[in-house]
């Protein structure tokens, strides 16, 4: 069984210290290597506002608490990549940090290090800590909740309270989810501190209020119906039971496939995390499987309502990001319960074995790339749109791509006038304004967050027809620039004055 235990020998601090640094490396490295991607880019717009409450107003349903410090953090300095994305980066840090402190509370020392290792080389987590989204702020206050109420039981609820309650009422304004993790936190101390269930009753009641509040003064004004909708098949299928079922285990393969691997690699993280369930049930730390599905549990009841999508399709089990430090601590029980028994069997082999399993699980080949230089929503349109400005004349015309809208503001400093707004990314049948006198020299496409070339080829043809001939091209990955011409007009190819086409972004 895998038992809790302070560290006691100094033999494990150098592997300690080493994951550590391991992590914070892989969280700090590249920060500011990827352009933005759509969704950061409306993030950072927000940012990139006035006041505050304008912020608020463009952050869509972004976490106020979260726009704003990212708001503050642009003030320090020029506003790129790097900057806007520190505070997403301190909170992976930050995470890696705290679950130190609840691993050896919940595990031993050597299951500790090991699911410390799985968080600090996590492909999901470091990416997180380095995109300009709330998510790995997700799993900080997740994770710190969870420290605290470590810390609670351990003194028997004698100390505390206040700063805890003001902590997770700040933490609330970061994170979404934090709502789903309070009520196990609070039923773990509810149940081990019956002497103290008065200040159990307080401190989350006055949580409740505050999130009420919350919800009063800022979030169901950022209820984006677009997203609703976009959400609407990672709501609970309620056509019959079938249906229901199937919904709910192609929910979990998603959940696993995206934490624990493609498949089938995640049956072996499955595997583990098995094991550590059995161990962990039947050990004095039990509630460590609690705080990993409890939170699960509450955000299909949201689902149900269609508050919360349950690991989403298209990428959306990033939604479940706060649920990932705890799932892994599962797994580190999982994988020493393997290693402990493996042991007592005094077969070499067997050891070995374990250890080859764990590496083709984890991977490093593919996932330590992935950690240097992340190819997720890796959408190099900034270098495009350099290129765009400087070969832009005064006759042409340029049609922005639904997606590439946002990071497309950011980045573009020319004349607005000239720019055609996509309205879905299903356009067709361009109609330019009759408000102009004579058509467009050129009409410039450029495109982000699309699925392959072929496709952009499709689009182009249903959005122009016949009437416009493409002459020139240039791609980044994730990124696209079309220049096209009217098929009338002679001579074409000579007026298009193409420069070098940019290096490497």
């Amino acid at each position: 069984m895998v038992s809790a235990a302070p560290l006691k020998t100094s033999r494990l601090l150098p592997v300690l210290g080493l994951i550590l640094a391991l992590g914070l490396f892989f969280r700090c490295y590249g920060l500011g290597e990827r352009n933005l991607w759509t969704d950061e880019a409306w993030v950072a717009l927000a940012a990139l506002e006035e006041h505050p409450a304008q912020v608020l107003q463009e952050g869509k349903s972004t976490p106020p608490l979260y726009l704003w410090c990212v708001w503050a953090v642009a003030q320090l300095g020029d506003p790129r990549e790097a900057l806007l994305r520190l505070p997403s980066c301190l909170f992976g840090v930050g995470t890696l940090v705290l679950f130190w402190l609840l691993a050896r509370r919940l595990l031993s020392p050597g299951a500790g290090l090991l699911a410390l290792a799985l968080v600090a080389i996590s492909p999901r987590l470091v990416y997180y800590s380095k995109e300009l989204k709330q998510y790995s702020a997700d799993a900080f206050f997740a994770v710190l909740a969870l420290v605290w109420a470590e810390r609670l039981l351990q003194n028997q609820g004698q100390r505390g309270w206040l700063a805890f309650t003001l902590a997770m009422i700040f933490g609330l304004g970061f994170s979404h989810p934090l709502i789903f993790v309070l009520p196990a936190a609070a039923a773990v101390l509810w149940w081990e501190l019956p002497a103290t269930r008065g200040h159990v009753a307080l401190s989350f009641g006055s949580l409740a209020l505050a999130f009420l509040g919350y919800y009063l003064l800022f979030f169901r004004y950022q209820v984006d119906p677009e997203l609703v909708a976009y959400w609407q098949r990672d709501f609970p299928d309620l056509a019959s039971l079938p249906a229901f079922l199937r919904w709910l285990a192609g929910s979990w393969a998603r959940y696993f496939g995206y934490f624990l691997g493609d498949w089938p690699r995640w049956l072996v993280g499955l595997g583990f995390l098995g094991l550590g369930w059995y161990n962990l049930g039947r050990s004095p730390h039990w509630r460590a499987l609690l705080y990993w599905l409890g939170p699960l549990v509450l955000a299909l009841g949201a689902a149900f309502v269609h508050r919360y999508p349950f690991m989403a399709q298209a990428g959306g089990v990033r939604l479940m990001l706060y649920s990932a430090p705890l799932l892994y601590l599962v797994v580190g029980a999982g994988v020493m319960t393997a290693a402990a028994w493996l042991g007592e069997q005094k077969k070499i082999w067997l050891n070995v074995a374990l250890a080859a399993g764990l590496l083709i699980w984890i991977n490093p080949w593919t996932t330590w790339p992935e950690n240097f230089h992340p190819q997720a929503n890796r959408e190099e349109i900034h270098p495009l749109v350099d290129y765009l400005e400087a070969h832009l004349e005064p006759g042409d015309l340029v049609y922005v791509y639904y997606f590439a809208i946002y990071p497309f503001k950011f980045y573009y400093q020319g004349a607005p006038d000239q720019v055609i707004w996509g309205q879905s990314c299903h356009d067709q049948d361009l109609t330019l304004s009759p408000r102009r006198k004579f058509p467009p020299s050129r009409l410039w496409l450029i495109f982000s967050h699309f699925e392959d070339q072929r496709w952009i080829e499709q689009f182009s043809e249903r959005l122009l027809g016949d009437a416009w001939h493409q002459v020139f091209d240039l791609s980044r990955p994730g990124a696209a620039l079309r220049c096209f011409v009217p098929r009338t007009k002679p001579a074409i190819t000579g007026q298009l004055n193409v420069a070098p086409t940019p290096g490497p972004s």
